[in-house]
């Protein structure tokens, strides 16, 4: 009897040790994922961040890694940046001469909650000159949401002579006849050969970038030239500076 009970005891203890790991392992399995996720991108960000100060050395330009003080503030009061929370912009490029400074950034925040949490990482594109005095507008690619909330009375800026631009970009903002001004034929043909950019404009700041998209470092010279092309298309001549709007 006393050896049966010792067994019985025995059994017990084991199925119980058994359980308590069948409980543990799993988390120790995912703990370690975890952990191993991190530490891959971490690797990535350090490997991101010493590939873009290369290419600012290369192009003459200075480098923030961990962004420039009061940029994040330039940002607010454009819609377009003012989704999510946590919003940080590091991995500066900066440049600046007598009438422009350019600043790329990589912008990152999120959005949701919990499970449903997301972070959206991209690259953006600041100028702020003198030769900007430009009206409050944003532009966007126009997908089928777009399209769904424009019958419940959103304003979308369109043009009756280029449908083609009008279908696939949403145009708002504040001084329709201004905005009109500025998209001229030359700048709606601009926007209608490269898809999926994202503007915002105001003033004497202009932005540009890709949504949900990170530049390679080895792209970011073609990105500043794309960007220096929209910048002279809305810009004045230098003989032309006028003081930004207010």
């Amino acid at each position: 009897m006393l050896q049966s009970t010792v067994a019985v005891r025995g059994g017990g203890e084991y199925n119980g040790a058994m359980k308590f790991l069948g409980i543990l392992l799993p988390i120790i399995i995912i703990a370690t994922l975890v952990i191993i996720g991190i530490g891959v991108g971490m690797y990535f960000e350090k490997k991101r961040r010493e590939a873009l100060e290369k290419v600012a050395a290369d192009l003459g330009l200075e480098f923030f890694p961990q962004g420039i003080p009061g940029l994040l503030g330039m940002l607010q009061g454009f819609a377009l940046f003012n989704t999510g929370r946590r919003h940080s912009a590091t991995n500066t490029i900066r440049g600046v001469t007598d009438d422009v400074e350019l600043a790329i950034f990589d912008l990152t925040y999120t959005t949701g909650s919990g499970k449903h949490s997301h972070t959206h990482r991209q690259t953006v594109i600041r100028f702020a000159s003198s030769r900007l005095n430009l009206p409050d507008f944003t532009v966007s690619p126009e997908g089928f949401f777009h399209k769904i909330v424009k019958l419940f009375g959103v304003k979308d800026i369109n043009f009756a002579e280029d449908p083609g631009f009008s279908s696939s970009f949403l145009l708002q903002g504040a001084g329709e006849a201004e905005i009109r001004q500025l998209f001229g034929p030359g700048l709606r043909e601009w926007f209608s050969q490269r898809k999926g950019i994202t503007a915002a404009g105001r003033g004497n700041q202009l932005f540009f970038f890709r949504a949900g998209q990170r530049v390679n470092p080895d792209k970011i010279p073609g990105l500043l030239e794309e960007g220096f092309q929209f910048f002279k298309l809305v810009a004045m001549p230098a003989s032309e500076e006028m003081p930004p709007s207010s």
